[in-house]
């Protein structure tokens, strides 16, 4: 059930969110008229009670009315809430949607509203992604991407000593010697695995977020744009608009064959979820967030380091995390563009991102997260910095990661890749040509 909740100034320091309570008014009195800004998020996310709070002071003339739903239902919410009578100002969503909801008419575009240096310190894949048509829709609040951890205590013992910095990361050939050596048991059944399988989703290998970077960084993006190796870095056209010849590249295929070969033929990872086998110790390395070094850190259940992810030829990793956006039929979009605008950049940015424990978008913040300073979890940083790219932006992205995703996991579970990924051009073209 929705949990709609009213907010007056200084109500939101004191009182949980998703519970009720006597309304508060702010230290400065509102001299002009009362505003009403509505945000339509998934519960307990962005953005948090201290930067609203302290906003309000600023802002005394503003409430707020909170709508809460479940993130699966998110999506579909958005899209009726924003064309209804009294649509949201405020939308908290996944970032990848962004030129989605903007092609949809859904966002208000903000480019006039960001701060003059803003250009400056955002991170490029965070304004690639969440820009479309020559505007930017959100700011960014925050980033997160994937690096891959590993057990010291196992990858010791088994003599492998893994890379700590971006100049000396494995190919994955390198590191699936690695998986080898490490694993204790026969291949597909081991009682150590050599990578551990994924928390994402339902626990199946698959997701674009973290397995679509196999095939793209057999890609080269400093390649001829007619060429096959350049198609395979991007796998989607510039304009989002054709697929064709992006996914089922000589490339990509090699790649995937390898990355079939993990979960077969080389038996080094698992099909299907085990749940917290990288923190129990049963696997060696593992591929995940910032969160699960943030969790480690709060539970040092063992011994732990981080190392790049690996590549093929072109390093890469995804970015894309939890956004806010006006959106275009706000019935105070001035007031809407200035309240996301201030959450995403300077001191309300880092109040919200330091309290959520990920990455800011800002290349200015980042000196102010002591744990992203130095290793392990620097190399996050790097990685966003050096390696960065969103997932395939354009204005379908949400059927175009359902489709890619599928076919990924057909592959993982032993699909011919060439036919897999042709089909996936064609389901994906058509949704692209519509």
């Amino acid at each position: 059930m929705n949990a709609r909740i009213l907010f007056l100034a200084g109500l939101l320091g004191a009182t949980a969110l998703g519970s009720t309570g006597a309304f508060a008014q702010n230290s400065a009195a509102c001299t002009g008229e009362a505003v009403t800004l509505r945000i339509l998020r998934t519960p307990g996310n962005y953005p948090y009670p201290a930067p609203m709070e302290a906003w309000q002071k600023e802002n005394p003339c503003v409430k707020f009315e909170i709508n809460e739903v479940p993130f699966a239902q998110l999506a579909d919410t958005i899209s009726v809430q924003a064309a209804s009578s009294n649509p949201p100002d405020v939308l908290v969503y996944d970032g990848p949607n962004t030129q989605s909801y903007a092609a949809s008419g859904i966002l208000l575009p903000l480019t006039k509203y960001l701060p003059k240096d803003w250009d400056e310190d955002i991170l490029p894949a965070t304004k690639a992604e969440h820009s479309f048509e020559g505007e930017v829709y959100s700011p960014g609040i925050e980033q997160t991407t994937v690096a891959m951890y590993y057990n010291k205590k196992l990858v010791e013992a088994a003599g492998i000593k893994p890379p700590q910095t971006l100049d000396k990361a494995w190919t994955w050939p390198e590191a699936l010697a690695a998986f080898k050596a490490c694993q204790q048991g026969p291949a597909g059944a081991p009682s150590i695995w050599g990578l551990g399988p994924t928390r994402f989703g339902n626990g199946q290998p698959g997701l674009v977020y973290q397995d679509l970077i196999y095939q793209r960084s057999a890609g080269d993006p400093k390649a001829a744009p007619e060429s096959s190796a350049y198609k395979t870095f991007w796998a989607l056209s510039k304009d989002g608009k054709s697929v064709e010849g992006y996914l089922n590249t000589p490339e990509a295929i090699e790649a995937l064959k390898f990355y079939q070969s993990l979960f077969n033929s080389e038996g080094v990872a698992p099909k299907v979820g085990i749940p917290n086998a990288f923190f129990d110790g049963k696997a060696c390395f593992y591929i995940d967030t910032p969160a699960a070094g943030s969790a480690l850190i709060k539970d040092p259940k063992i011994e732990w380091g981080i190392t790049p992810i690996p590549y093929f030829k072109t390093p890469i990793v995804h970015t894309g995390s939890t956004t806010i956006g006006a959106t275009a039929r706000s019935k105070h979009p001035d007031i809407a563009a200035k309240f996301v605008v201030d959450m995403s950049t300077g001191e309300y940015a880092y109040m919200n991102v330091s309290q959520r424990g990920n990455l800011p978008t800002l290349k200015s913040l980042f000196p102010r997260f002591e744990t992203y300073n130095a290793y392990p979890m620097k190399v996050f940083v790097d990685q966003l910095q050096e390696w960065g790219q969103p997932r395939p932006p354009g204005p379908k992205f949400a059927q175009y990661d359902k489709l890619v995703t599928d076919a990924l996991r057909a592959v993982a579970f032993g699909g011919d890749p060439a036919d897999l990924m042709a089909d996936a051009e064609k389901k994906v073209q058509r949704v692209l040509d519509r």
